[in-house]
């Protein structure tokens, strides 16, 4: 075969073996792991058939894994690549049958292909669109007309995958990005603006959802997608409304199967696929020309690998269609029963099933029972233990992996036999696949998931929700456990795909039938998850619902777990934060648990370090270096060292600091923990700058800005970095950088709930307009500031201490004592928003 490293292009495809990657139409395609592997070695074996030992072998080399692994990725790759890709040999393998050519060298794919998530991300969807162009250009046309467009349409008719075609082609009229705010997965309409925030990537510290995304979109020209809103309709419309009010340049592409009856909303009203009439003869050749039919053949070669029909073949599958309503999904559902029937017993044993639900009438079914019949078919010519498994899935909200299938479930099977089961339902259009992570995760089409749920029994409904439960408190506590010490990227991909599922669990377990006991456990293991998401408004909500139902038999550990991320690091400053961490210290020492203990003490110092009071943070400290010394290098270990440099750059010995911060980014960079080595770098410029070497202090903060991306720089957990900057530049008299930064990040700090970053950019405004001589201006801004911090009392960073002394000498020198107290105490009354538009001026 051709040489390992050669690249290979088939359709629409370009395989990359030299860069792990699958570009379709020159756009990169999310794939990872086993299953780019198991793709390149049929690819490079396309010659002859792969047996199944081989492909285990070569996917899995070293490793004991049973069959069901290679059968869920082969039938995840054929939804991924659609028909006629890969073919199955019963009983011996598999064999790539779509012609490959020789490509040229692969050009890397273009920005969007590894976006940063706040320019707005789509999935690219697995199949592609049929018999819609009509519909496409349409909607298209709509929504460079109105603001708000709403598809509606009944389910399985096609409306998201018709909004994703739609936002692909008027994606140029959309700058700053396109986003798919998936609201299937919500139950509680209250978390709609919180579902909008999280696909946005922001990072909202207060809880002010509905307020961050207001102010964030406000300044952008974007396409927000609301996909799946009939269950929240009053919510989804409030929220498109003031959206629409409040930011001038997006447009809202809504879909649902009723109206928003919202403000300037203009519908869409999505029919069915077109099919011929029954008295109409269609030749096999010209099945493509109708859309339900073209559809019907697409999904059957991706099951059978090949499908000519015939002349009998061709009436089958036209009446098939017109049974079928020429509903998408039912399309989707039918065609792999072709692995058992000809498309003549299809539409044979279809015509019986729907006369025996009509109850004998001659009339056909009615077609918003279509597609119900059509799923509860489906599910009937199930083997009982794909039955058995289907139904509790439905209790996932979000994906799941094989591991998660297999306990929630409930069955007595281990993950290769749920493996096969997984394979054959992902086969019969039931499940989807998702191979762009480490692992394989599955979901269901929201209207599957629908009536899945329906058909399974009460008792059964709330035994898979409390199973689904506890194996969330099982897999968060891996990943807390696994954080201190696992890469920043490794850890996202095997952890970041569960807020869904955990939003769920949490709901029930908190909730009137639910177990508060393991409500407690499960929020007890989410710190990181919430907080490494961008997620920690709910992070709070959570470990405070939490901890109002914490009882003296809670296990300490979980209580103490549930303290000290309410602390939080981002908490510095706050009246409650100090008593939590002490509260949290107190925990872990009844828990025994070193490191757990070692990250309170360094917490509750921390604290004492902003609250001026350096000398009770001295004992912390050295109780917290012996237990996290003794334990192997961990992110809990490089913060201590953080804080201790804190306390030595304080007392005033930045030689002791110094090495302790280079040794915090030795360790940092050896765990591959990319945001802990940013702070690391933006306290080394905090340094830098204490010292009397502004240039110095500005190359390190742009140099840590610059590490972590627009995505992660934009993180509340570094906003601090971006401030910090915006004051060395002011110091370096570099007021036009210094004005738009500080413009930025107090844009920034608003949005993401951070008060205390609020203030410290309106007082680098303030300075900007004592320079430029509008005192009046300056002293307003220097009494909210003053306000701020008189009711968060902390010590301010170096660059932020030399803002205020400079803005302070400045309008001493200027004005008057009694005129500027009156200027101040005007500020001190202002508003955020307020502040924020007397920034402006400056």
């Amino acid at each position: 075969m051709a040489d390992a490293a050669a690249d290979y292009a088939f359709g629409p495809y370009r395989l990359v073996p030299a860069r792990r990657a699958l570009l379709a139409d020159g756009r990169e395609v999310a794939i990872r792991g086993r299953a780019f592997d198991l793709l390149l070695a049929l690819v490079e074996r396309r010659d002859r058939i792969v047996t199944k030992d081989e492909l285990l072998a070569l996917v899995w080399p070293g490793r004991v894994v049973e069959e069901g692994n290679l059968t869920v990725h082969v039938a995840g790759l054929r939804k991924l690549l659609g028909s006629g890709v890969i073919a199955t040999s019963s009983g011996r393998g598999y064999r790539f049958v779509a012609p490959v050519v020789g490509a040229e060298a692969a050009p890397p794919p273009p920005a969007e292909a590894v976006p940063d998530p706040g320019a707005g991300t789509l999935p690219r969807p697995l199949t592609r669109l049929i018999g819609r162009e009509e519909e496409l250009e349409r909607v298209a046309a709509r929504l460079r007309a109105a603001r708000l467009v709403t598809i509606t349409g009944a389910g399985g008719v096609g409306k998201t995958r018709l909004a994703l075609a739609v936002a692909d082609r008027v994606a140029d009229a959309f700058p700053d990005g396109t986003w798919l705010i998936d609201l299937g997965a919500q139950s509680d309409p209250a978390l709609v603006p919180k579902a909008i925030a999280t696909t946005l990537t922001l990072d909202v510290r207060s809880g002010a959802f509905r307020q961050s995304v207001l102010l964030w979109l406000a300044k952008r020209r974007g396409l927000l997608i609301f996909d799946s809103c009939e269950h929240l309709l009053d919510a989804a419309a409030a929220m498109a409304e003031a959206i629409l009010q409040h930011c001038p340049a997006v447009t809202i592409l809504v879909t649902s199967r009723e109206p928003l009856r919202a403000e300037g909303e203009i519908l869409h009203r999505l029919a069915s696929l077109a099919t011929a009439a029954p008295e109409q003869a269609v030749p096999p050749e010209a099945l493509p020309a109708w859309p339900a039919a073209a559809l019907f053949l697409d999904r059957a070669r991706a099951v059978l690998g090949d499908f000519i029909p015939g002349e009998e073949d061709a009436a089958a599958v036209m009446a098939i269609c017109r049974r079928l309503d020429g509903i998408p999904l039912a399309i989707e559902l039918a065609a792999p029963m072709l692995q058992a029937l000809t498309p003549a017993q299809l539409r044979d044993r279809l015509e019986q099933r729907f006369a025996l639900l009509a109850s004998g009438r001659r009339t056909a079914l009615p077609r918003q029972q279509t597609l119900k019949a059509t799923i509860d078919w489906s599910f009937e010519l199930l083997a009982p233990a794909e039955l058995g498994l289907l139904l509790p899935l439905s209790v996932f909200p979000g994906s799941w992996t094989a591991e998660a299938a297999t306990c929630v479930a409930g069955q007595a099977l281990g993950e290769d036999e749920t493996c096969r089961l997984i394979a054959g339902l992902v086969d019969k259009s039931l499940l989807l696949a998702d191979l762009s992570g480490l692992q394989p995760r599955y979901r269901m089409l929201g209207a599957t998931r629908f009536y899945a749920g329906e058909r399974l029994p009460a008792s059964a409904l709330a035994e898979g929700q409390a199973r689904l439960a506890r194996w969330l408190a099982r897999a968060c506590a891996r990943a807390e456990a696994d954080w201190p010490t696992m890469p920043d990227a490794e850890w996202i991909a095997l952890y970041g795909a569960e807020q869904d599922n955990l939003r769920a669990g949490l709901a029930w377990a908190f909730g009137a039938t639910g177990d508060a006991t393991i409500g407690i456990a499960l929020a007890s293991v989410t710190e990181q998850i919430w907080g490494e998401f961008k997620s920690t408004g709910e992070l709070m909500a959570w470990f405070d619902l939490a901890l109002s139902r914490v009882t003296d038999a809670t296990p300490p550990d979980q209580a103490g777990r549930l303290w000290l991320g309410r602390c939080g690091w981002l908490a510095i400053g706050d009246r409650q934060a100090l008593p939590a961490a002490g509260r949290a210290v107190a925990l872990f020492r009844r828990a025994a648990d070193p490191l757990g203990l070692g990250r309170a003490l360094s917490h509750q110092a921390l604290q004492h370090l902003a609250a001026g009071t350096a000398d009770a943070a001295v004992p912390l400290l050295a109780e917290a270096d012996r237990l996290l010394g003794g334990l192997p290098e961990s992110k809990a270990h490089l913060s201590l060292l953080r804080v201790q440099a804190l306390l030595e750059s304080r007392r005033g010995r930045p030689e002791l600091a110094r090495p302790t911060l280079q040794a915090a980014l030795t360790m940092a960079q050896r765990l591959h923990a990319q945001r802990d080595a940013a702070l690391v770098q933006g306290d080394i410029a905090e340094l830098h700058f204490a010292t009397g070497d502004p240039d110095a202090a500005i190359a390190t903060a742009e140099a840590a800005l610059a590490a972590l991306g627009p995505a992660k720089a934009r993180s509340a957990w570094v906003q601090h970095i971006h401030g910090a900057l915006a004051s060395y530049l002011l110091a370096k008299g570099d007021i036009a950088a210094a004005r738009g930064l500080a413009a930025d990040r107090l844009y920034a700090a608003r949005i993401m709930g951070m008060p205390r970053e609020v203030a410290a950019n309106v007082e680098r405004a303030g300075l900007i307009a004592a320079i430029e001589g509008d005192a009046a201006v300056a002293g307003r801004l220097l009494g909210y500031g003053q306000a701020h911090h008189a009711g968060r009392p902390a010590l301010r960073s170096p660059g932020s201490q030399a803002v205020f002394e400079t803005l302070v000498g400045r309008l001493r020198d200027r004005l008057p004592e009694a005129e500027l107290r009156r200027l101040a105490g005007e500020g001190a009354r202002l508003t955020e928003e307020e502040a924020s538009a007397e920034a402006a001026k400056a």
